[in-house]
């Protein structure tokens, strides 16, 4: 007997396919460019789609589920004033020197000053949030972040380090390729002898608009 689930699926792939495909006016037209007239043969179709779809979700699932075992951590940008340093998960940033930046946020936590200048942050992204529902303009808030990092002192290092690298997290390879291609428009045939601090300068420049400095 068929799973619930799996006859669900195949029925809603079979719909796609056989009777929804005008919606999809390319893919209608190679699908009865090659279809098969046996039902046998129908059939396979439909399993090979289904199997790719499959494979597609178990494939997307794996991707993020690093991103949800990380959700913890990633509230540490935003709020190092409150989180607990049990909370954070430290796998995938086992370069730190974890036993200093477990010492960094207790002081950091104690310290009246840098709670409220976290506070202010907040609530300024706050502000920001609800001018771009009532007003539809958008701001960029990494910028509002990274500043605040910014002008943390050097004494709280490990801590800065922690925020910058959640900071320069991206969820697709969308951001690689987009910079690889800026990479060959920058270091083109004409421009082969730019040096490695001059190359690494003008792509940043071009790539971003967040300032480190």
């Amino acid at each position: 007997m068929m799973d619930p689930l799996l006859k669900l699926n195949y029925m809603f792939s079979e719909t796609i396919l056989l009777q929804k495909l005008q919606v999809l006016p390319k893919l209608e037209k190679k699908y009865h460019r090659f279809r098969c007239p046996r039902e046998t043969k129908r059939r396979k179709v439909i399993d090979d789609f289904i199997s790719i779809m499959d494979s597609l979700i178990k494939e997307f699932s794996a991707r993020f589920s690093q991103f949800k075992e990380l959700s913890e951590t990633f509230k540490f940008i935003m709020y190092p004033d409150v989180i607990s340093f049990d909370k954070l998960n430290l796998s995938q940033f086992d370069w730190l020197e974890i036993e200093e930046l477990k010492m960094q946020l207790i002081d950091f936590q104690s310290s009246s000053i840098w709670i409220q200048k976290f506070i202010e942050t907040r609530k300024k992204l706050e502000l920001i949030e609800a001018e771009r529902l009532t007003s539809n303009i958008s701001k960029n808030t990494s910028n509002e972040i990274l500043e605040t990092w910014n002008s943390i002192p050097d004494a709280f290092n490990c801590l800065k380090k922690l925020a910058y690298a959640i900071l320069t997290i991206f969820s697709s390879t969308y951001a690689c390729e987009s910079l690889f291609s800026e990479i060959n428009n920058i270091k083109d045939s004409l421009r082969n002898r730019l040096t490695d601090d001059s190359n690494s300068a003008c792509i940043l420049l071009k790539v971003t608009s967040l300032l480190l400095i």
